[in-house]
């Protein structure tokens, strides 16, 4: 009888729909964008004013049904003023392919490790060297590793990360799973 049971239990927890996808929208500090460009910028073209971002998009599919490994992509987005001019500003684009390792899953709270790895894409304009007005782009590899975060909710969820790359050093946002 107790392996009866214990059959039943597993055909049940097995037929239980645990969610597929999940989307994210979050906002970070200290990304290694702005990182790298307030110290190399800086040098040439005045201070770094009136950063923003990075605010990050991610979208995560989950392999298997017990919801531990995911592949997906990451979307961010940040941008700058100088104080050299009134017009002078610098935008960031990344795009990554990443995956995500649910290494403690819960009910209401569950913990993971992300990593990603991508293209940057930088724009800059308005910016000066000596008189002469400098309009620039450029394309560069960027990543993502967090180290540890943590979501706590249902289906929609607050989260929040410690890592370092793109997204910055600490994130936080809210995710909906479905």
């Amino acid at each position: 009888m107790v392996v009866a049971a214990m059959m039943a239990t597993v055909s049940v927890n097995a037929q239980e729909e645990m969610p597929m996808n999940e989307i994210a929208v979050a906002y970070g500090g200290g990304s290694s964008t702005d990182l790298i460009s307030s110290i190399g910028k800086g040098m040439f073209t005045g201070k770094q004013l009136d950063y923003w971002g990075p605010i990050s998009l991610e979208y995560f599919h989950r392999l298997t049904n017990i919801n531990r490994l995911g592949l997906g992509a990451v979307f961010v987005l940040g941008g700058c003023k100088w104080d050299d001019s009134s017009d002078a500003k610098s935008t960031y684009i990344t795009i990554m392919p990443a995956f995500k390792y649910n290494w403690s899953v819960r009910k209401i709270v569950s913990w993971y490790s992300k990593a990603a790895i991508g293209l940057t894409f930088h724009s800059e304009s308005g910016l000066t060297k000596s008189t002469s007005k400098n309009d620039d782009a450029s394309t560069t590899f960027n990543f993502q590793a967090t180290f540890v975060g943590v979501e706590v909710g249902g289906a929609l969820r607050g989260f929040a990360e410690l890592g370092v790359g793109e997204q910055g050093i600490i994130l936080a946002g809210i995710r909906y799973k479905f």
